[in-house]
Parts: structure tokens; sequence; C-alpha cells
């Protein structure tokens, strides 16, 4: 078997460069927080024990719009985790 191995270099230029829609030192694929998922990091620290539903009635917004900020962005970048149950579980920021 044999393996054929390629070297590619990379101008510091080009490699230091923000992509299309992203800013500067912002990682490739991350996206930036919007101003609703900050809120929801804030209050999550203030009462990690909050469930979806309290939040959405502090917030004034829909379950469904927490549900989506939630579960489908902050929890599948790793900026918060759930520990515990629905009812009794609570928040725990991991990196913001």
């Amino acid at each position: 078997m044999q393996v054929k191995l390629e070297q590619k270099i990379v101008s510091a230029e080009n490699h230091t460069a923000p992509q299309r829609g992203q800013k500067e030192g912002q990682k490739e694929g991350q996206k930036e927080l919007s101003p609703r998922q900050l809120e929801i990091i804030h209050l999550l620290e203030n009462t990690p024990d909050a469930t979806m539903p309290e939040i959405a009635e502090v917030m004034a917004i829909t379950y469904r719009t927490v549900r989506r900020d939630i579960m489908e962005y902050l929890k599948k970048s790793g900026i918060i985790s759930r520990e515990g149950g629905r009812k009794e579980g609570r928040w725990i920021i991991n990196k913001f």
C-alpha cells in the first residue's frame, strides 16, 4: 500500500482574513449570537433552574422561539448544556 502526502502552503494574509459574513477573530462555521440568544444566556446565568416555558414567559416570546434558540443553536454549539431532568435540572453555561 502506498500513501501519497501533499503539502499545501497557505499565505498568511489568506489564512487570517475572515470569510464573507464572518467577523474578525470568529471561527469558521461559528455564528454570532443574536441579542435574543444573549438575553437567554444572561437569564440562565441568573436563574439556571429556569424551564423553557418560564424563559418564554419572562422574555415575552413563544416557547417555540426559546426552544429553537436553545436546542438548535446554543446546545448544538456547546455554549450551554442541561444537567438533570426537565423539571428539576439546571442549565450550565459552558463557554461564552
